[in-house]
């Protein structure tokens, strides 16, 4: 049993690995500034607070430190770039600092395969499918959006801390999570909400666009393997285990809501978001390292996560 910080522990992901952790019978904490229905070992201390972080940690004896809060949506890094670096950036650095002078056994941050839009696909002249791993080039100028850029920042950080302060750590490259307890900006929420309301499904452009996405369980579980000592200052890929397209996503919706219109619209806001068309983001190495990969299928996650919000709603 380890003593653990989950910081974003109130959220959508924060709360499934804070269950996941307890089910392994660690002892975790959760550092949000959002106060959770269950308060047990809540603690609320803003992320640039580095002095209150270094206390609690030495005072709690914190071993492990999993970074998950953050501006994870989109569009509102759009709108509000400086909140979202102050967050996601500064916030990162302030935690590193804390866990680099509370002796701190490894920081396990989350980030996203996003990252993946500033890798330089020029390369790719014969049009085949490439394959992106952990080791792909990172190249600063493609990143084009600011949530990218600021992951990609906490992620060098992250190296930074290894090599001058001797922080361990492990990133972990989230797909798209989905299942229950999801926040209203993801994609599965909005369909299954407009479904049961009989709203249209809006599908930003024709639907083609690809996802991988990966359940909140499957995500959790990676999160309590990396733990290991395997997994230290490693990177990690974390997508789901099939592409599925928007407009298959709403399909499944209306399959599990009959009657469901879907519509086609545009929206400026999505621009940078990621694409992967001719690539495929691979889970080789967690599944080599680790041995983990995804095991609930979109169809049996799709149908779960219907079901549990209309019980939900009712």
């Amino acid at each position: 049993m380890s003593n653990i910080l989950v910081t974003g522990g109130s959220g959508f992901i924060g709360s499934h690995i804070i269950d996941a952790l307890k089910e392994e019978n660690h002892n975790v904490y959760n550092m949000d500034v959002v106060k959770p229905n269950d308060a047990t070992n809540y603690v609320n201390i803003n992320l640039n607070d580095t002095g209150s972080i270094i206390n609690f940690l030495k005072e709690n004896s914190i071993e492990y430190v999993y970074h998950i809060a953050a501006i994870a949506n989109a569009r509102r890094s759009i709108e509000d770039v400086v909140e979202t670096m102050d967050v996601n950036v500064k916030g990162t650095a302030s935690l590193l600092l804390a866990c680099s002078e509370a002796n701190i056994k490894k920081v396990i941050l989350a980030s996203t395969v996003w990252v993946y839009n500033a890798v330089d696909k020029d390369y790719n002249k014969t049009g085949e499918k490439i394959y992106l791993d952990e080791s792909a080039n990172i190249k600063p100028e493609c990143g084009g959006h600011f949530y990218t850029t600021s992951k990609l920042v906490s992620e060098f950080l992250c190296q930074d801390f290894r090599s001058l302060k001797k922080l361990n750590f492990t990133i972990l490259r989230y797909g798209i999570p989905y299942g229950p307890r999801m926040w209203k900006g993801l994609v599965l929420r909005s369909f299954t909400e407009n479904a049961l309301t009989q709203k249209p499904l809006n599908i930003v452009g024709d639907g083609s666009a690809k996802r991988r996405f990966v359940h909140i369980k499957d995500l959790a579980r990676a999160h309590v393997m990396s733990l290991s000592e395997k997994a230290d200052n490693q990177i990690f890929n974390l997508e789901g285990s099939s592409d599925t397209t928007i407009k298959e996503l709403a399909d499944l919706v209306s399959k599990y809501i009959p009657g469901t219109e879907i519509n086609y619209i545009t929206d400026e806001t999505r621009k940078g978001e990621l694409s992967v068309d001719n690539s495929e983001i691979t889970n080789s190495k967690a599944k080599k390292i680790l041995g983990w990969e995804p095991t609930i299928s979109i169809e049996e996650g799709v149908e779960g996560y219907v079901n549990y919000f209309k019980k939900l709603s009712s």
